[in-house]
């Protein structure tokens, strides 16, 4: 039992080690959120030309979508994924343009930078997605005034995603 103590103590500092806990490690998604929060962190919106799900440059990680939801102005999205040691960024990418239809659609593919992280832990977090540059294209492309645009996130659990603002 004695052969016991050092050897946790030789996998716990293995363990550090590994998943990147010294000075130079990233720790957070945003400025001020470190991994493990609680509450919502806050993801980036962006504009893709082209197909939404080819811009690969914001990541290409896997993850899962376990719920999403439109809350006013914010997509709010839960997420699991594999990781735990290094910063994980989701991005919310838009497509430039939108499909005529009525309501207009718009197509937005969530995207994960898991920055290379070694770890097997799979935390479940919540993001939001502050959706004002997505009315703002809106209001530049179709005047002032209310409108209604159903945002097409592929493997939304919910189905389509309806986002309505005056």
């Amino acid at each position: 039992m004695k052969e016991l103590g050092p050897l946790l103590l030789v996998l716990a500092v293995a363990c550090t080690a590994a998943c990147g806990n010294d000075a130079d490690s990233p720790i957070s998604t945003t400025p001020d959120q470190g991994p493990f929060v609680s509450g919502p962190r806050t993801g980036n919106v962006v504009f893709s030309p082209g197909d939404v799900r080819s811009a690969t440059q914001w990541g290409t990680d896997d993850y899962e979508l376990n719920a999403a939801a439109v809350r006013g102005d914010t997509l709010a999205v839960t997420v699991s994924y594999s990781g735990g040691c290094r910063a994980h960024k989701f991005t919310l990418v838009a497509a430039e343009v939108f499909m005529e239809s009525d309501p207009v659609k718009l197509d937005v593919a969530l995207v994960h930078d898991a920055d290379g992280d070694p770890c097997e832990a799979y935390p479940t977090e919540d993001y939001h997605f502050i959706l004002d540059p997505i009315k703002a294209r809106y209001k530049a492309a179709y005047g002032p005034g209310a409108g209604t645009i159903v945002l097409g996130l592929d493997g939304a659990p919910d189905g389509p995603l309806v986002y309505a603002f005056d």
